[in-house]
């Protein structure tokens, strides 16, 4: 078999790093000396040949590991082999750092895949990368209270498009896939093993759920089982695929935690659900409350940390006019006027702006929360006069409409 498309390209890496002696060290390495461009060029065997050959200026354990990888060529093609087929049988996906659709939680962060795995509704994150996501963790055996908790929480923020992101281990993570998989958001599970591997067995119901109408994600090629050292690099991705972490129910000694110190390392909100300060099980959460973790009372308080996140995709991306909220307006209500340079307009020479243009503004404000009148002034910088009358108009035509005080759009 010859390495030659990225698609096994990316597979070559995966058994690679899993099967030889080549770590991330040696990565990075061959790229900082212009050795290779990227990872996929270790399937190059003529430039493996050439590193032990001393063609370059490397330390000598690079070099050993690279004879390493070049001495188990022919096993490591086989290896690729393997993983293929599952992945052909399963409907399994391989996804690079260096394809457009890499999640942009990930690409922002250290420390993230280069190539994933994926099986079910891809299009999930594309969707949440401008929607929030939220990562839900907790307890194996958790309290009826926190798995009512998880079902109310879940529930909710899917329901407002937010899309809900867990393990699929026993306990929270199941219950979490099952309050968020048939809502507007979705789920997704962040396995630690293969995207074939269902693991715990007894999940398998919800795990043919996720397939159906959520999305199945690893870092692990087809075919690997969950090891126990796996887990904790699974919870830095659950924490890293996210916008924020809530903390349904954690003991003192808890993977949970884990991911909760993941979601702060990255800079991430952390919320925790509150819990009787007499139950062991939940002593890991109330200490992360004691260290300045938010307390999880509501939606309202998670959906403001997502929103800020979402707000600052948006302007780091530069494109938001394109993607998916925009979109959503345009096929809503056919404008196409670009909301960049509304926005730009609206800072620098406001009065050029339209009614029309204007309405549009307070549109795209709204995709990613409900509003006031007064947030949306702040939002505009326009008067309170101006936003009243066209709120009142985009009621009156059915654009958006109001509950307790807040705006919202319609169609969201």
């Amino acid at each position: 078999m010859e390495i030659e498309t990225n698609r096994d390209k990316d597979f070559f890496y995966s058994a690679v790093m899993l099967n030889t002696k080549v770590n991330s060290r040696v990565l990075n390495e061959l790229t900082e000396q212009n050795v290779i461009n990227n990872y996929r060029d270790l399937s190059d065997r003529e430039l493996l040949k050439m590193i032990i050959d001393n063609k370059f200026k490397l330390g000598k354990d690079t070099v050993d590991r690279i004879k390493n990888l070049y001495e188990s060529y022919r096993d490591v093609v086989k290896t690729v082999l393997g993983y293929k087929k599952i992945a052909d049988v399963n409907g399994i996906e391989v996804i690079s750092i260096l394809d457009s659709c890499y999640p942009y939680n990930w690409k922002v962060q250290n420390g993230m895949p280069k190539v994933f795995y994926s099986k079910g509704d891809f299009s999930i994150l594309d969707r949440m990368t401008l929607s929030g996501s939220v990562a839900v963790v907790g307890s194996r055996n958790p309290s009826k209270y926190a798995l009512y908790a998880t079902d109310m929480f879940c529930k909710e923020l899917g329901s407002k498009g937010v899309t809900v992101i867990s393990g699929m281990a026993y306990g929270t993570d199941r219950q979490a896939h099952i309050s968020s998989v048939f809502t507007k958001g979705g789920t997704i599970a962040v396995l630690a093993g293969g995207a074939d591997n269902i693991y715990p067995m007894s999940n398998k119901d919800i795990y043919e759920q996720i397939c159906c109408n959520g999305l199945i994600v690893t870092e692990m090629p087809p075919g690997q089982l969950p090891l126990r050292q796996y887990f904790p690099s699974r919870n830095r991705l659950i924490a890293g695929l996210s916008d924020c972490t809530l903390i349904m129910e954690a003991g003192s000694v808890s993977g949970t935690l884990h991911t909760a110190s993941f979601a702060a390392a990255q800079g991430k909100e952390v919320f925790v659900l509150p819990n009787n300060i007499y139950y062991e099980n939940a002593l890991g959460g109330l200490k992360l409350l004691e260290d300045g973790g938010n307390i999880l009372l509501n939606t309202d308080s998670v959906i403001d940390s997502i929103a800020r996140s979402v707000m600052f995709k948006r302007m780091d991306m530069g494109c938001p006019g394109e993607l998916y909220y925009q979109e959503a307006i345009e096929k809503e209500y056919g404008e196409s006027a670009n909301i960049d340079a509304l926005r730009e307009l609206s800072r620098i020479k406001p009065e050029v702006l339209s009614d029309d243009n204007w309405k549009l503004l307070i549109k795209d404000s709204l995709t990613l929360k409900p509003l006031c009148a007064d947030e949306i002034c702040t939002v505009t910088s326009l008067p309170f006069y101006r936003v009243s009358k066209l709120l009142t108009e985009l009621e009156l035509n059915g654009t958006v409409c109001q509950e307790k005080g807040k705006y919202s759009l319609t169609f969201v």
